[in-house]
């Protein structure tokens, strides 16, 4: 396997883009009171322009199973991203698979993106795998010019985040666009779109 998946692409420490900061905070604030009682699963998925990324779309797919006697969790994320040029072709995409990982509810953090402080938030991290297009491509992300992940083509074993939101919560209000999904390479770059779906299903 080519050994792209270089340092260069810790640019995301020094932009302190939107999920570092969701994973910094993560190790800081204690979850919210959540109500999981009797709740047996939640599907979450999002589809659609990617919110960051100019030109390309995304989707991203949760969920989350509920043990009905102990009240334990554990996740399950899909992602993709496709970027496509002027003339409509696909010329890069990014798949992400994270399986049993932990569940952290009712996670509250402050976004300077956005300049909100999201709250009760589902936060879904873990080792999964990574595979991108074997190019090397620069995009504007989120005002600023960085270099895609490039993993040669190959499944590549890395952390992974999701952060989901419900219904667009933040303190003083709620997001115009609602619900919003968010995952990617922790701490790196991720790819995020606006809630499609939110099912809950409780214990009969």
């Amino acid at each position: 396997m080519k050994a792209k998946f270089k340092s260069k692409y810790r640019f995301a420490i020094t932009l302190s883009i939107f999920l570092v900061l969701a994973c910094t905070m993560v190790m800081v604030v204690p979850a919210a009171a959540v109500d999981t009682d009797r709740i047996l699963m939640i599907d979450i998925m999002a589809k659609g322009p990617d919110f960051d990324v100019p030109g390309a779309t995304s989707f991203i797919k949760a969920r989350i199973e509920f043990d009905k006697f102990t009240g334990e969790c554990l996740g399950q994320v899909e992602f993709h991203l496709k970027l496509y040029d002027e003339s409509g072709k696909k010329i890069y995409s990014m798949k992400g698979e994270l399986k049993d990982a932990a569940v952290i509810p009712g996670q509250v953090f402050p976004c300077d993106v956005r300049h909100v402080t999201w709250i009760n938030l589902w936060l879904i991290m873990g080792e999964g795998k990574l595979r991108t297009t074997d190019i090397d491509i620069e995009v504007e992300y989120r005002g600023n010019l960085i270099t895609l992940p490039n993993t040669g083509g190959h499944y590549v074993t890395m952390p992974l985040v999701f952060l989901g939101s419900q219904f667009g919560e933040y303190e003083g209000g709620v997001w115009e666009q609602g619900g919003w999904a968010f995952a990617g390479i922790y701490g790196e770059f991720g790819t995020g779109a606006y809630l499609t779906k939110y099912m809950v299903k409780y214990v009969p």
